[in-house]
Order: C-alpha cells, then structure tokens, then sequence
C-alpha cells in the first residue's frame, strides 16, 4: 500500500471515529440545573453535580450537564428555563419556588426534579396527592411557616426582652409575600410584634437599612430566601447592621448559607446537602426511565439548629441550656 492510498484511509477511519464520538456524546442523557443562586461551591447546583458524582456520574462522559445561573435575580429565571428547555434535556433539576414556577413555565413534558419549595408551591405544581404527582413535577418541600415560627420562638428564648421584630422579605418571592401576617398568630403567641420591611437584596438593601436604622426594634428575622440570606453582600449587611445596633437575629435559611456562622444569633435550616442527595437519587431514577408521576413528593424533615456564642456575648445574652442542648452546632 503506498503511502498516499494508506493516509486515505487512515483518514477515513479517522472520521468514522470522530463521528461515533459525537454520536456517543449527542446520546448521553442531558440534564439541566437551573441555579437561581450565584455559582458557588456550596450552592444547589455544585453540590447536585457532587451528588450525581457520588452516584458514577461524570460530565462528557455518561452524562451532559447543562446549568444557568440567575445570580439572585429572579426576574431571569423564566428566560433561562425557556434556554435549557429549548436544549432538549431529559430532566431538570431547580430548587426555590421561583425556579420551579419558572421551569414548569418553561415545559409541561420535560420531568422537573425542585426542591425545596413551600408545599403549597408543589400542590399546583404536582397536584394535592403528593404520593402521586400527576404532571412532569416531583421533588421536595419544606414546611416554611412552621419552620419560621420555630425560629421566632427560638429568637424569643435567646432574647426575652425582644418584642418588636423586622422581618426582612422580598415581595417578589410567592412564597413570603404575605409575611408577617402569616405569622400573626404564632408571634402573639410569643408577644411579639412583627414589622414588615420589604427588600429586594443588592439592589436596594443598604437604602432600606438605612431606613429601618430609626425604626423602633429590638429584634431582627430574615427570612430563608436565596436573593437575601443567599447573597453574601446582603447577608453580610444585614448582619453588621444587627451587630451595630446590638439587635438580636435569626434566619431559617438552609445551612448552604453561613447566616449563623458569619454573625448572627441563630439559624434553623433545613439540610441543603441531605436533599440534594435525594434529588441526586430522583434524577438518576428518571434517567433510567422513572416517570415523576412515580416519584413520590418529599417533605424536609431534616433540620439543623446553629447557635452563635460570640454573637450573644456581644450581645450580653446568654443562650439558654434548652436552645444549646438542641444545637446541632455552636460556634465560639
């Protein structure tokens, strides 16, 4: 064979080869995140794609990954859930109830694997049977109103003198838009009065806590969303605020977020970590052919208590042995 008619066919070869290799990597199955958190090691979507790892799955190689992120701005959530869903994926993975109304917005074929959301966000999402969903949406809910009361109630036995608390929201978010009227009747069971302040993060935090600087309070909630307590430059602010005026704070945000550990008082959060490896487990099953209609929908159970000493002695508070003897962890 001369050399020419062997450099031919060692083409050939060459391309039938690059062929199969495309034709491997079109086939693998696809799976989007829509992240409404920034990209970060210990967001939703980093520690899924640890999960999916744990689980033998690797990007380019038995799996397609394709994420968006939304940085915080949930206005971007249904235009990026319209761009993963014109890529065909097999499922979808999100979490807040943003962005599961915006990937159920986006397709009403493609199953959708979200969690957390509030169980009344899953009930139009999936239907009232949760046992049984009955459209392509599964996953995990959490009880927010009962897990924010748990944490006033905790605030109140850290700091039994508080009785005018800020509750920092957004209105953007379904889910707290009725806060704190929702929260009425637990607070007047606290003797607390609860003082609605409206935010919508890094846009406008540092006007509004400008404003609420001569507010008479003595307590400070922020509630578990990922455009506040999510974001660090606003986690950040609302903490030092808090310190600055010696108030005493607690969030019920998922422990992914370091409300306690970067300074305020208390945090109970559910475990982003635990149901991520669930919803790791969801995705697989739908990979190798699961319907979500059989996939049953999770409420969160597992919740973590952190307790911030240093705080409370800046604050000349001292923790009570029955919030301590509950701690999952204290920090000193």
């Amino acid at each position: 064979m001369n050399r020419r008619i062997f450099l031919v066919c060692w083409l050939c070869l060459a391309g039938i080869g690059w062929q199969a290799q495309a034709r491997g990597a079109a086939d693998l199955p696809r799976l989007a995140i829509l992240s409404p958190d920034p990209a970060s090691k210990r967001g939703g979507a980093f520690l899924l794609i640890e999960a999916l790892r744990e689980l033998g799955y690797v990007d380019g190689q038995n799996i397609r990954l394709d994420t968006r992120f939304a940085e915080n701005r949930l206005d971007l959530l249904p235009a990026l859930a319209a761009e993963l869903v014109n890529g065909q994926p097999d499922v979808i993975f999100t979490y807040n109830t943003a962005g599961a109304f915006a990937a159920a917005g986006a397709t009403r074929s493609i199953p959708i694997v979200a969690g957390p959301v509030a169980e009344e966000t899953m009930a139009q999402l999936a239907g009232n049977n949760l046992a049984r969903p009955v459209a392509n949406v599964t996953g995990f809910t959490t009880n927010a109103r009962g897990q924010d009361e748990k944490c006033l109630q905790l605030l109140k036995e850290a700091a039994p003198d508080a009785s005018r608390i800020a509750v920092l929201l957004t209105p953007d978010n379904p889910v707290f838009r009725d806060y704190p009227n929702a929260l009425k009747p637990a607070a007047d069971q606290l003797g607390l009065v609860l003082i609605r302040v409206e935010t919508r993060g890094a846009a406008d935090i540092d006007r509004v806590l400008g404003q609420l600087a001569s507010a008479a309070i003595d307590g400070l909630f922020l509630v578990g969303d990922s455009t506040l307590v999510g974001d660090p430059g606003v986690r950040a602010r609302v903490i030092a605020f808090a310190r600055d005026r010696r108030l005493p704070s607690a969030s019920a945000a998922t422990t992914a977020n370091a409300f306690a550990g970067d300074g305020g008082l208390l945090q109970l959060g559910w475990e982003l970590g635990y149901l991520v490896r669930r919803a790791a487990e969801y995705v697989d099953r739908i990979i190798h052919g699961a319907r979500p209609s059989e996939l049953p929908v999770e409420r969160q159970a597992k919740f973590q208590l952190l307790v911030n000493l240093n705080t409370a002695k800046a604050l000349g508070l001292t923790i009570p042995p029955s919030i301590l003897g509950r701690a999952d962890e204290v920090i000193e």
